[in-house]
């Protein structure tokens, strides 16, 4: 049996900012094997949750829309779901049939191109089964960070409405074998510590009673249970553009409240212990995420169906504080963001939850700046699970031919974790060099920039860019970020320039000030390699902002003269640029590889 789906372009949502989308995929039910393609490149990531066992496989970078797809296979595997986790994340559901599970350590990912991947699973084993009225686990006090928070449960003459905030809620609705009861599992969401009546008297079409149970933690995992006395209707449950979750009988019209979801009052956000943290009241729970905001490079909470007590404001900060400011900002009618941004020299140790409506955001010096400390928080990407190993594909995108091809990428340890920060010079008001033809180097370093972030991350390095789009940022700000995220390198890639009217002059260049010198040797050995015809003007000291100011090895690379007239024909020409691109994150891995 074969079952294919490809994924309709109607469903797609994807903003131009979005690189790759999911084409196709396809399950062999006779192999066993998934197959997916997108039109641009990916790294999944892959993990197993149980009750019931699925293989969730996210698509970080790749959008698809609200749409969830459904494919009934059979066998020991009932369905396979296609649908939008997050913003920009896809995400493709194995669901094994009731009883079966999978090893995590047989599952096997290959990538025959970075758009082309195949998943080959073992045969399922079975389990024990889970009964849906087990004993549930009693939910702490906190809210998980970055979960989806199950706030309220509206009981209607129509149906139910589940109100959630957070990510948008994954759900599985499933029936008894006598139908006596309907279980809706709603993985990685958490029950609201204010929903205190988790059983309910209904009496109302056909359903006794609801229950609301967190049955797990560790994977999170809520279930909301109906007993139902009408064992001849069928129920249909479906996620909204709202974020809630409607339950309903089939035929019948879904339920809608009369009244707008009731949102969580934002207090406060205020400075304790002596400026060291920033604390945020709230009257309830909230469901948050939290990030580093491109656009002011400052640490970001974003809190889920929230609103502000008082207008959005810039928090005072005192002299010689931990903090250069703090905003609030109601992103829209439902979202407060609270933006932190720590001064030179300290880092955001953390956030936590001292109590069910506050959280805390802990600041820290910097004490040793050139040691690897904790990455910047990011978002998380469903439920703690069992993970699941997804190595880069095997083939790279392919180059062009040339006359001088360029060696094969080095692969990186996975044992120790890089960040590396990669730097687009220039940006929004200040086009760097224009050259020949009206070149500008600001587009031309924010596209070898971007291809240099895409190999890199392919071969498991973090990478935080200072710039992804074209906008202004001052040169202390790049810096900031880079001690901020506690970054192992510094690369900020540039396009030299001089006089119109010497065109004569070409080459490259590769700038160090103090501990850069052997890390710009190695990217500017690359480059010459695969650009052998273009003048050597060397490896070079010298006293740039963003090399004098990064607490890490720092180099700043110049790709050749957009006043050039080789380099400017070089420069101006899409696959080259991939071409520099290539050569620049080779030398970057060989630095990382060699331990140095």
């Amino acid at each position: 049996m074969l079952v294919v789906l490809a994924i309709a372009a109607s469903i797609f949502a994807a903003s131009p900012a979005v690189a790759a989308r999911l084409d196709s995929w396809r399950f062999e039910r006779d192999r066993n094997q998934l197959n997916f393609r997108t039109t641009g490149n990916v790294q999944p990531k892959a993990q197993l949750l149980s009750n019931p066992t699925r293989l969730i496989i996210d698509l970080p970078g790749t959008t698809l829309g609200q749409t969830t797809v459904r494919e009934r296979v059979g066998g020991t595997i009932r369905e396979i779901r296609v649908g939008q986790f997050e913003r920009q994340t896809s995400r493709i559901v194995v669901e094994l049939a009731p009883g079966y599970t999978l090893n995590p350590d047989q599952v096997q990912f290959r990538g025959s191109s970075p758009s082309q991947w195949t998943v080959q699973l073992p045969t399922p084993q079975p389990e024990v089964a889970i009964s849906p009225t087990q004993t549930p686990v009693p939910p702490p006090p906190a809210v998980t960070v970055n979960s989806t928070l199950l706030q309220g449960i509206e009981v209607l003459d129509e149906g139910f409405i589940l109100r959630t905030s957070g990510p948008t809620p994954e759900i599985d609705l499933r029936w008894s074998t006598d139908r006596t009861w309907v279980t809706l599992d709603l993985p990685g969401v958490k029950l609201s510590p204010q929903i205190t009546e988790r059983v309910r008297r209904v009496d109302r079409l056909g359903v006794n009673r609801l229950e609301a149970i967190q049955v797990s933690d560790s994977p999170l995992l809520s279930r909301v249970l109906l007993n139902l006395n009408d064992t001849r209707r069928n129920w249909q449950a479906q996620v909204t553009d709202l974020g809630e979750i409607v339950i309903w009988p089939q035929g019948q019209t879904p339920p809608s409240s009369s009244s707008l979801p009731s949102l969580a009052t934002i207090q406060s956000v205020e400075l304790a212990n002596d400026g060291t943290s920033v604390v945020v009241n709230s009257d309830r729970p909230v469901g948050y995420k939290t990030e580093w905001d491109i656009q002011t490079l400052a640490y970001k909470i974003t809190l889920f169906s929230s609103q502000l007590a008082q207008p959005p404001r810039e928090l005072r900060t005192p002299s010689q504080s931990s903090l250069l400011w703090v905003r609030t900002i109601e992103e829209d009618p439902e979202t407060v963001v609270v933006l932190v941004q720590p001064a030179a020299g300290i880092q955001v140790g953390g956030l936590s939850h001292p109590s069910g409506n506050q959280l805390r955001v802990q600041l820290q010096p910097n004490s040793i700046p050139e040691t690897p400390a904790q990455t910047p928080p990011t978002v998380a990407v469903g439920e703690r699970s069992l993970p699941i190993a997804v190595p880069p594909p095997t083939t790279q995108t392919p180059a062009p031919p040339t006359s001088t091809p360029a060696p094969s990428t080095p692969r990186v340890p996975t044992t120790s974790r890089r960040v590396v920060v990669i730097d687009a010079g220039h940006g929004g008001r200040d086009p760097g060099a224009v050259g020949i033809g009206g070149l500008r180097e600001k587009e031309v370093v924010l596209d070898i920039s971007r291809q240099v972030a895409e190999i890199l991350e392919r071969n498991g390095v973090t990478v935080v860019m200072t710039r992804q789009d074209d906008r202004t940022i001052d040169l202390a700000p790049r810096t900031q970020l880079a001690n901020r995220v506690n970054a192992n390198l510094f690369v900020s890639i540039h396009a030299n320039a001089i006089s119109m009217s010497r065109p004569d002059v070409n080459g490259l260049e590769t700038y160090y000030f103090s501990s850069g010198q052997r890390l710009a040797q190695t990217i500017h050995r690359s480059m010459l390699r695969s650009f052998s015809n273009m003048r050597d003007r060397g490896v070079r000291r010298a006293r740039f902002y963003v090399l004098r100011h990064t607490n890490m090895p720092a180099v700043l690379v110049e790709t050749g003269f957009v006043t050039g007239r080789d380099d400017a024909r070089m420069l101006a020409n899409p696959t080259e640029r991939t071409r520099m691109a290539e050569a620049i994150a080779q030398g970057i891995l060989q630095y990382i590889r060699e331990g140095r």
